[in-house]
């Protein structure tokens, strides 16, 4: 049974590293993916004022044109005025030229609304651009964080997933059970008593407890206040530097 509470105190020393592993993380993983999130709204967004310039841009090019093909058309008109024949003629023409009139003022209020648009559109994008940017360069600086954290994490990691799985190859079931549902109910499932204290809850244990653990070594004791199972200090400083050693 000796060896047996060794291995509890090694298996909670090993876990507190792993806890402390997964700490280090933090929240850079969900931030990361948050960053994500915002770039590809951010994009869509740049793309969708885009196509929006494209279209509008092209709506100009076909007015140019049509422009250009109404004053063709008017010039052609009023060279026919001058030869037509009679007044019916004359005032079809006139009513034609009219209507092309009313037809390039109508293209011409049409481009002057789409320049005014096109500047505030110009204006949007460049905004919505640099924001785009400097949310790639935030997502950048997370993923390279990340990375780096997570690259000496996870070296650290496996080195303690090992031996964990070494100390629970020899742990009895029985133990590794009560163990794990200790740790349920805290972090520390197995602590050391410390100034005749239990360090998990800081609740005196008496001294004959104390003495007990001593000279019996076959039980396990926990503390009566908080239920985690207690260990000598001497053997938890001695497991601890074991597991910082990696002599597991």
């Amino acid at each position: 049974m000796t060896e047996q509470i060794t291995l509890l105190a090694k298996l909670a020393a090993i876990d507190t590293r792993l806890d402390e592993l997964h700490d280090e993380l933090g929240d850079l993983p969900q931030e990361v993916k948050a960053l994500e999130m915002i770039v590809k709204d951010k994009t869509q967004t740049v793309l969708a004022t885009e196509e929006k310039l494209k279209e509008l841009r092209h709506l100009q090019s076909n007015a140019d044109v049509s422009k250009a093909q109404i004053g063709d058309k008017e010039a052609r008109l009023t060279e026919q005025q001058f030869q037509v024949k009679n007044n019916r003629e004359f005032d079809a023409i006139t009513k034609e030229i009219e209507h092309l009139k009313e037809e390039r003022a109508t293209l011409d209020d049409r481009l002057r609304t789409a320049h005014v648009t096109e500047e505030n559109l110009a204006a949007t994008l460049e905004s919505q651009q640099a924001d785009l940017a400097e949310a790639k360069e935030r997502l950048s600086d997370k993923e390279q964080e990340l990375a780096e954290l997570t690259g000496e994490h996870n070296t650290e990691l496996r080195k303690f997933i090992e031996m964990r799985l070494r100390v629970i190859a020899d742990l009895d079931d029985t133990m590794e059970a009560e163990y794990e549902r200790i740790r349920t109910f805290h972090r520390e499932a197995a602590v050391a008593i410390r100034r005749d204290s239990c360090s998990g809850c800081f609740s005196a244990i008496p001294s004959q407890r104390i003495m007990e653990m001593k000279y019996s070594k076959d039980r396990m004791f926990t503390c009566e206040n908080c239920g985690r199972i207690l260990v000598t200090e001497d053997l938890a400083d001695s497991v601890e530097e074991m597991v910082e050693e990696g002599n597991i």
